[in-house]
């Protein structure tokens, strides 16, 4: 038998913002499994995060991204890795993103369409349908 934990706290420590630009960031290396970053990019109308796959979980970078930058995020685009997660768990973060006021959503890649049709019943306007080639303004968001 095997027993894979993974601490919060050591996966997290690992967790700081770099600038790569003016205004664009990156938070360094996520996770303990399947290591990866995401892009922040400050804009006017708040916060961009863009994922990868989100193996980290979703939800916990969201939150980091929060908290590290203390400004509310506008947009989140990119994967949510959903795309085996069952009806009632992507609800909960679902609603999870509206209580951390994530304003914009672009679920793609490994997100599933279970994920992207949850995402756009709840967020109607708000949810940005994108794929490779789509094009995002900014300026285009409340």
């Amino acid at each position: 038998m095997f027993l894979f934990t993974t601490s919060q706290i050591d996966w997290w420590n690992s967790f700081f913002k770099e600038k790569i630009y003016n205004g664009v960031y990156s938070t360094g290396e996520l996770g303990s499994w399947i290591k990866e970053q995401a892009l922040v990019i400050n804009t006017e109308r708040g916060l961009v995060m863009i994922t990868g796959c989100a193996h980290p979980g979703i939800v916990n970078m969201v939150k980091k991204v929060k908290e590290l930058f203390k400004k509310d995020i506008a947009l989140v685009i990119g994967g949510f890795h959903l795309i085996n997660t069952n009806k009632n768990e992507i609800e909960r973060i679902v609603l999870e993103f509206k209580k951390l006021g994530v304003k914009y959503v672009a679920p793609c890649h490994c997100s599933g369409d279970i994920a992207r049709g949850l995402f756009k019943r709840a967020y109607g306007n708000n949810f940005i349908n994108v794929g490779t080639g789509s094009t995002i303004s900014i300026d285009g968001l409340k």
